[in-house]
């Protein structure tokens, strides 16, 4: 699969690829032996997924434990979990461990995907070598942002490793370990033009892609700067592009792209451009051309490129960080972008100084370099000790907390505050008000509810009744509030005692207090008036009025009782006895996925002022009916789209050698 720039060098290159993985093996070892590390990250949501891969792999369509349910595709990119779920299926591990040994394979074959990528365009051994034996041993973010410094490592600390562990960015490392596969195939395809080649690339950057958003935007600046360095190659890449989303499309649909270009920026709170960020803009796009301009003349198209994407890597989070210019969403998070490109920019620079320096000053140079290396690859090894600690998650409030839920309060919606929303479904299938991710939660007020509910903002001495209103409007029966004392790490609620002396205290250890929420019904179907369907959509979380009439309603002990059986995450049995006026509502998030029918009869299925499921069966009497969450055109298209992409890359792998596009 892999072209060799020279078939002689290929010993050396197997030789120094397994070295690199070895070197990064015996620094991170510990991962590929644990289970839970650090739980205040949201490494435990990706294993919860991780988890519904492989105990639902038959039924992939909705995801009912975060955000008040949602489309598996708005849940996270899939390839992680997928790996994850492929691994437990293969093994004797728990999910748990099997996400970290997926996480511990990748994070050593970083270094490895980026030595092959440089040597495959540069044809150097030396400056391939350089720079991912660098990016093995030497995070360069540390050194231009000192917010982020590990102490008390400093500027030598593992950055890459302390952000796959401490923070858990598991799909992340993935897609920055997969991008210079991605570079690489398409450089490749560029330049052959052959039909195996451009499959490959098609594969390699729907990968990327599918991954994580981050490092799909480091493949398209990537690519961008592939073309102006190689002065050709545009229609080509975007082809490659086109192909590569389509074929990902099934998890990456419009609707998505469109879900996650609106809540973007609300993982950091609002964005305003302001003069600052568009003078930043403006002249990082000025410096990107006056060095396109700059390197024309240089014969290698490998310095060049390089040249061009570095600054584009190192800019991003550097201004954001250090100087609170952000020209794009989450831009603090493109630390790991910022290490590899800072490493292929040292080994141009160094092998370009050392092939200009006379024969001492290179030996007196490898010196320096061999023994900033051997007391690195100890730091390293030291840091990675200390960072990789096992937890036995049996002692912790998390996981006591989660398995009082799950024993006490069986398949009801719950809030979960603090770092138990991560991996509060890693072992429980209590479907959870929160705990999502942002920038794909399709449901607005949804967000806002939680927002609410965490922070009171604006609510003065309505705080605690605006939020046990959102809690019975969105069906949660209980909440987990975090107090001061509490052994997590998380403290989202702004006024953690709010609750006190209004809701029935259900459990309380180690300063977490499980609350229930007062209910007719634990159930989230409620026959309702048609009149108490919430008509508006709420403009904020103070913003109460249209959801009084539908919580008064849920709170009518004299409505009829509803009974939902779901028979699968995405199908449910609902029975109830209604009057013709009356409607269902289900609190469960809106798609135009969701069908309905009642004695083979099809039923109006719509979405309410709050994102909900509404159904209106028009029964009299005894009503059963069948709700399951099907495919709109928009799945259609993109199912199509994906297995015609199949066809065509199975037809472009196996296609003649001497075939060209050229």
């Amino acid at each position: 699969m892999m072209a060799v720039s020279g078939r002689k060098d290929l010993p050396r290159v197997l030789a120094l690829s397994v070295f690199l993985f070895a070197l990064n093996a015996w620094i991170c070892h510990k991962l590929f032996a644990i289970e839970f590390t650090h739980l205040h990250n949201n490494a435990g949501e990706f294993m919860a997924i991780s988890r519904f891969y492989r105990e639902h792999w038959r039924d992939l369509a909705w995801l009912p434990w975060f955000d008040a349910g949602k489309p598996i595709e708005y849940a996270y990119q899939p390839l992680l979990p997928a790996l994850t779920a492929v691994l437990n299926w293969l093994s004797p591990w728990s999910i748990a461990r099997c996400y970290e040994v997926v996480l511990a394979t990748v994070y050593c074959l970083g270094s490895v995907a980026l030595f092959w990528f440089a040597w495959e365009w540069s044809a150097s051994l030396w400056l391939s070598f350089l720079a991912s034996f660098s990016y093995s041993l030497v995070s360069f973010s540390p050194m231009f942002i000192p917010a982020i410094r590990v102490q008390p490592a400093g500027i030598w600390a593992a950055q890459r490793l302390y952000n796959l562990v401490y923070y858990g960015e598991g799909p992340h490392n993935l897609a920055i370990t997969l991008l210079p596969l991605g570079l690489l195939f398409l450089h490749r395809a560029i330049m052959r033009s052959d039909p195996r080649s451009i499959a490959w690339a098609i594969v390699s950057c729907a990968a990327v892609v599918l991954s994580n958003a981050f490092g799909a935007v480091g493949l398209g600046i990537g690519a961008l700067c592939i073309v102006l360095a190689l002065r050709r190659g545009f229609v080509t890449a975007a082809g490659v592009a086109l192909c590569a989303w389509l074929w990902a499309s099934p998890f990456l649909p419009p609707s998505l792209i469109a879900t996650m270009a609106r809540n973007a920026w609300t993982a950091r709170g609002s964005y305003h451009a302001g003069l600052g960020a568009y003078a930043a803009e403006a002249t990082l796009v000025l410096s990107f051309l006056l060095i396109w301009f700059a390197t024309r003349r240089l014969t290698s198209s490998f310095e060049r490129f390089v040249l061009l994407f570095a600054p584009w890597m190192l800019f991003i989070p550097i201004a954001d960080i250090d100087w609170k210019i952000t020209i794009v969403p989450q831009a603090n998070r493109y630390l790991l972008e910022l290490d590899m490109a800072a490493c292929l920019l040292f080994a141009v620079v160094t092998s370009r100084l050392l092939s200009h320096s006379p024969k001492p000053a290179r030996i007196a140079l490898s010196a320096v370099l061999v023994l900033l290396t051997i007391h690195q690859a100890r730091s390293y090894r030291n840091f990675a000790h200390d960072l990789i600690r096992p937890v036995d998650v049996t002692k912790t409030t998390e996981y006591k907390l989660t398995q009082w839920t799950d024993r006490t309060l069986p398949g009801e919606r719950t809030m979960v505050g603090g770092d138990t929303q991560w991996v509060f479904n890693v072992w429980s299938d209590n479907p959870q008000l929160g705990a999502g991710h942002e920038p794909t939660a399709p449901n607005f007020v949804q967000q806002v509810a939680v927002y609410a509910i965490y922070t009171g903002q604006n609510a003065g001495s309505r705080d605690a009744a605006t939020s046990i209103l959102w809690l019975k409007a969105f069906g949660a029966t209980s909440i987990s509030v975090p107090g001061p004392d509490t052994r997590e790490y998380l403290h989202p609620f702004t006024n953690p005692f709010k609750f006190e002396g209004l809701l029935p205290v259900l459990w309380h250890e180690d300063g977490d207090t499980v609350y229930g929420v007062p209910m007719p019904s634990r159930s989230l179907a409620h026959v309702i008036p048609a009149e108490a369907v919430v008509r508006r959509e709420p403009v904020n979380g103070l913003d109460t009025d249209p959801v009084v009439d539908y919580v008064s309603a849920l709170d009518n002990a004299s409505l009829p009782q509803t009974q939902i059986d779901w028979t699968g995450p995405s199908r449910a049995l609902i029975r109830a006895r209604m009057k013709r006026a009356q409607v269902i509502s289900v609190q469960v998030t809106y798609n135009p996925a969701w069908r309905a029918n009642s004695a083979g009869r099809p039923l109006t299925v719509r979405k309410d002022g709050l994102g909900l499921v509404v159904i209106e069966p028009g029964c009299e009497g005894d009503c059963e009916v069948n709700l399951y969450y099907g495919a709109t055109p928009e799945t259609w298209f993109c199912r199509v789209m994906c297995a015609l992409l199949t066809i065509m890359l199975a037809t472009m792998l196996f296609a003649p050698k001497t075939t060209s596009f050229k």
